[in-house]
């Protein structure tokens, strides 16, 4: 078993419950969905719904959050909800959106709702237990987050837990913090060029400017980090979403279908006419929490990360700041993109040979030895795609012509188009094409008016860029908690090589990766909260009590060897 193999299978298995073609839990609903939804429905119950009762008063939290509201912390409560935000929103606002799409159809936007409801309960627990866990250290420095509330909240028995979940930080900032938003970047930025301006840019280059940008930003730790993300991510947000919103006004008749589209695929009532209502239904429910989860980062343990640094005396107003970030990012942000992609419509293509080898490869088929898939049958919009197949056309011919003898069903179109670049399949949306992850929401933005190709590389950089600073600083603070206060500089540094090394990697890999490195956080972070629970229901109890109002919530010694 080759590693790629071996990434798919564990991603599989931890998402959608197979290990490759083998159905290990029933469903097909993986342990990590469960475990995410079933904490984010029981916090939601014991909160008596707090993310829906407190979603007016917590706007206005984060409005009166500009300035500080306490005398502990590194930053103003915006600047925390920012640097949340920075890490938040990111390539999943706009590739992983399209990925979701792509895998599970339409209804995967309807699960990436219910992920972001039950994650804002997720995030005022994890996040108001980050603000009332911290510690100051010697330095003055403010620390928090899941290890620091394991540490404090839970005691010496736990303290593996706590070492976990900061292996599980630098996988995850490694993986999805860094080398995927690098590499999206790249990507975007190479496609661009190429496609309006007939230019090739080596990914190294783009990789080697964008380290130095990245560093000139961390290198002031997370003062320069909260000043950063406070200026830019509402800046990028808030013009995203209004470029956008003009985007579904010009396709506004078509907007109540895509909500259609998106409701009857979550459930399969579109798919069940053709018998596939189960599978339809279970890709919808992986893919949808997988990039929900990827997307807002709800019950990771990130986020609260940065919530601990705010300046603020109250913990269940930075966990309901908290909440806001997670409705910002995907009830607003990813519904936005999912929309436009939806509705606009364009003369897009994909390639019927790439689809018949997948069909083939999902049948047991191997491609010839020493032969990859993306150059044997190039995607509809892959560069110097003639050259390609004039150079492999016979053998992708004679390959498929093999399949197909060995009973697979194969469209003879499909054949034809393996040595004939002109011969591909018409369809009305990106999300339809062969294209991958933001190249499908840069197509659906450049069919939507003039010039709108630009939209998201312009947005994909600020997203990748800020979340590249957010997830600095959040694997900047597993190393100070597992070495200590001298490690953060030369953190620093290798962030940077990191950063380089994902604009010059494949992606296919990364995404499944990512995929890995968010469940290695979430599990001992959702853990941590659920035996907590008790704790965020007293806190969320007594800032209720109307005999308090809003009090200033007291840290409790931790215990001595709970």
């Amino acid at each position: 078993m080759d590693i790629i193999t071996l990434i798919e299978n564990i991603a599989g298995f931890i998402w959608g419950g197979s290990w490759g073609e083998t159905t290990i839990i029933p469903g097909n609903i993986g342990p990590l969905a469960v475990l995410l939804l079933g904490t984010g429905l029981f916090f939601m119950i014991r909160l008596s719904a707090r993310p829906l009762r407190r979603f007016v008063p917590a706007l206005a939290e984060v409005w009166q959050g500009r300035k500080a509201q306490g005398e502990d912390g590194a930053i103003t409560p915006w600047q925390a909800l920012s640097t949340a935000l920075s890490g938040q929103v990111g390539t999943g606002n706009l590739a992983g959106v399209a990925t979701a799409i792509t895998f599970g159809g339409p209804g995967a936007i309807f699960w990436m709702w219910v992920v972001a409801i039950f994650g804002m309960a997720l995030a005022f627990a994890e996040s108001s237990l980050a603000v009332k866990y911290r510690e100051t250290d010697e330095y003055g420095r403010i620390n928090g987050g899941p290890m620091y509330y394991i540490k404090n909240g839970l005691g010496k028995k736990w303290l593996w837990l706590a070492v976990i979940f900061c292996l599980g930080t630098l996988f995850s900032a490694t993986a999805t913090g860094g080398m995927i938003q690098a590499n999206s970047i790249m990507e975007s930025v190479t496609e661009t060029s190429q496609s309006s301006f007939g230019l090739s840019i080596p990914p190294w280059l783009i990789g080697l400017i964008l380290a130095g940008l990245v560093f000139a930003v961390i290198i002031g730790g997370i003062k320069s980090i909260g000043s950063f993300a406070g200026k830019v991510v509402p800046f990028m947000a808030g013009l995203y979403v209004l470029v956008a919103l003009f985007v579904l006004i010009m396709n506004a008749p078509k907007v109540p279908d895509a909500f259609m589209q998106i409701i009857e695929s979550a459930f399969g009532l579109r798919e069940a006419a053709g018998g596939a209502a189960g599978y339809g239904v279970m890709q919808a429910v992986r893919y949808g929490i997988a990039r929900g989860l990827f997307s807002n980062e709800a019950g990771q343990g990130s986020a609260p990360i940065a919530h601990a640094a705010a300046r603020t005396k109250n913990p269940v107003q930075q966990g309901e700041i908290a909440m806001i970030g997670v409705f910002i990012d995907t009830i607003v942000i990813c519904t936005m993109t999912a929309l436009v992609i939806l509705t606009v419509t364009g003369d897009f293509k994909k390639s019927g040979a790439l689809m018949a080898a997948n069909q083939c490869i999902e049948a047991g088929q191997t491609l010839p030895e020493g032969t990859e898939l993306d150059t044997l049958f190039p995607s509809a919009y892959a560069e110097g795609r003639a050259e390609l197949i004039a150079a492999n056309g016979a053998v992708a011919t004679a390959w498929l012509q093999e399949c197909q003898a060995a009973g697979v069903e194969i469209d003879e179109a499909a054949i034809a188009g393996a040595s004939d670049p002109d011969v591909l399949i018409d369809v009305d949306h990106a999300w339809e094409t062969d294209a991958n992850s933001a190249a499908i929401t840069t197509r659906a933005y450049g069919a939507a008016f003039p010039g709108g190709e630009f939209i998201v590389p312009v947005a994909l950089f600020f997203f990748a860029f800020t979340t590249i600073i957010g997830w600095s600083y959040y694997g900047e603070q597993a190393v100070t908690y597992m070495i200590g206060e001298w490690a953060t500089h030369p953190f620093r540094y290798v962030w940077v090589i990191v950063i380089f090394l994902g604009a010059i990697a494949s992606a296919d890999w990364l995404w499944l990766l990512g995929d890995i490195a968010n469940a290695s956080m979430a599990f001992p972070n959702l853990i941590a909260i659920i035996a907590l629970s008790s704790v965020v229901v007293a806190m969320h109890k007594l800032n209720d009590d109307p005999d308090h109002g809003h009090p200033v919530i007291d840290k409790t010694e931790p215990p001595s060897d709970a």
